[in-house]
């Protein structure tokens, strides 16, 4: 019986693995699924970028503040648009930093505008 068992968990368990490699490798298929593929995007360019110390504070600071409003039952884009704007200043002038936010701001607006 415990053969059986163990089976069962180790075919369970690849059938999980499988559905989360799938869902990871897909396309966004919803806007807050785009918006979240941006956000990734953007953490990951600052990652390799690394941006001064205060302005990576105000950064993380912004960031934190559009996940928490994308996650209210109605966002607003009145809201979300001084955070982008603040998010653009952060960056910098670091091309590829300034195209991630471009592009969040392009699939925010687009969602919510």
């Amino acid at each position: 019986m415990a053969k059986e068992k163990f089976e069962l968990v180790f075919l369970g368990g690849g059938a999980m693995l499988n559905a989360l490699s799938t869902r990871l490798r897909r396309a966004p298929v919803t806007p807050r699924e785009s918006i979240g593929a941006s956000m990734y995007t953007l953490e990951q360019a600052l990652l390799r970028h690394a941006p001064a110390p205060e302005d990576a504070a105000d950064i993380a600071v912004r960031l934190r503040a559009i996940r928490e409003e994308l996650c209210t039952e109605t966002p607003r884009m009145a809201v979300m648009d001084p955070q982008l704007d603040g998010l653009d200043r952060a960056v910098g002038p670091d091309r590829e930093l300034t195209d991630a936010v471009r592009r969040l701001r392009e699939r925010v607006e687009a969602w919510l505008g």
